[in-house]
């Protein structure tokens, strides 16, 4: 087919051209702008990452990286541990049954006054190891409960998250425990308070018989307190002189009272760090009865000191110090990530541009040679109408 040679349609051709170039400049700048601009996110999977991939990866992303565990319920002692030390007195020579023979051997050489510290000193002793072993025991049996207790969790929880959930998890751990204990214990006085129940050891009410069939009792005082008014009497242990029943020395923080609990909870173990105040003690038992006694350490003491009562010991379940470990290879090798993903934002690469733009240019190319030529005809075809209508109706206007 010839080309066209009419002049509207050559200029028509002319101008489509024009705007087609312009238009497609145009484009391929807005659209070469848009993806080299334009943020994308990029997710990667890694595949049974091991902890040092995923320690990194965390240090790099840790808005976006997640780990679904395989194990999703974990037990404790896979990953935490958690010692104790007990109050240096429950390992030392004052509750072991070397001490406590030691006063028995003594009541047998000689008559002494019920409240006489060699008479009934082994009570407190026995008492306190009794307080030992049961915080002992109590801390072993609920250590057992708490370790088979399960942490549970769909993906991996980061290090510092981690170690601030044990921490709470100890720390619930011991309060629990010591409520529960303290209230065993406070169950126990409140009874035998409430039922003014007879002390085993006749130190709250003494009995003598008024005849064959009838037996009294009478209540015990501890200087101006009677124990029939109040459970808690008590007054530091005297040594007594076998002649004439005469104090001759006092033992400093033991005491002794209407019920051994109660005046354990009151003593203090102030004497037995002293080596002086334990020469003493020794001095007014037989010779031959000698036995080597090693002050408790000072350098020992830790949450406790030298005067701390008892009471306050076994508030705090006789224990000096806690240390817990929390290991967190243990925790991640159980919880066996299968696959770590994380993103992250980056921009397109020049071979993603290119590539983009090639995959675009030719259908953006067909749709330009399509419409460009329609609207510039349309345009032009109004401009036309416009012109001739304009020039119809020029005539008939007078000057």
């Amino acid at each position: 087919m010839p080309p066209s040679t009419d002049e509207h349609q050559l200029r028509n051709q002319r101008i489509s051209t024009r705007i087609f170039i312009i238009l497609l400049i145009l484009s391929l700048t807005v659209l070469i702008l848009y993806t080299s601009l334009v943020n994308v996110t990029k997710t990667i999977d890694i595949n049974a990452p091991i902890i040092i991939q995923y320690s990194q990866l965390y240090s790099t992303y840790p808005q976006t990286l997640t780990c679904a565990c395989t194990q999703i319920s974990i037990d404790y002692d896979k990953f935490l541990k958690i010692n104790y030390t007990l109050h240096q007195i429950c390992t030392s020579i004052f509750v072991a049954d070397y001490w406590i023979n030691y006063f028995y051997a003594t009541r047998g050489t000689a008559t002494l006054n019920s409240d006489d510290f060699r008479q009934s000193g082994s009570f407190i002793f026995q008492a306190l190891n009794t307080s030992c072993q049961l915080s002992n025991q109590t801390i072993s049996n609920r250590l057992t409960q708490f370790y088979s207790s399960q942490y549970v969790s769909t993906s991996v929880t980061p290090l510092q998250v981690f170690q601030l959930q044990t921490q709470e998890f100890v720390s619930q751990f011991i309060s629990s425990i010591t409520n529960d204990f303290l209230l065993s214990i406070s169950t126990i006085r409140q009874t035998t308070r409430a039922n003014n129940l007879l002390a085993g050891q006749l130190t709250n009410y003494g009995l003598y018989r008024q005849s064959s069939n009838y037996v009294s009792s009478f209540s015990v005082s501890y200087g101006n307190c009677s124990c029939a008014s109040s459970a808690t009497c008590a007054y530091e242990f005297p040594f007594y002189d076998s002649k004439n029943s005469k104090v001759i020395f006092i033992v400093p923080g033991i005491y002794v009272g209407c019920y051994i609990i109660e005046a354990l909870l009151q003593s203090n173990l102030q004497c037995f760090y002293n080596k002086t105040c334990i020469n003493k003690i020794q001095s007014y038992f037989p010779q031959y009865l000698s036995m080597n006694l090693t002050t408790l350490d000072v350098s020992l003491l830790g949450r406790f000191n030298m005067s701390s009562t008892i009471q306050e010991l076994i508030d705090n379940l006789m224990v000096e110090k806690w240390n817990s470990s929390t290991t967190y290879d243990g925790y991640y090798n159980e919880c066996q990530p299968s696959k770590c993903s994380y993103s992250y934002q980056t921009r397109n690469s020049v071979i993603y541009i290119i590539t983009t733009l090639i995959g675009i240019v030719g259908g953006l190319i067909t749709v330009l040679k399509l419409i460009t030529p329609r609207v510039v005809r349309l345009i032009a075809f109004c401009i036309r109408r416009c012109t001739v209508k304009h020039n119809a109706v020029s005539p008939g206007i007078q000057p």
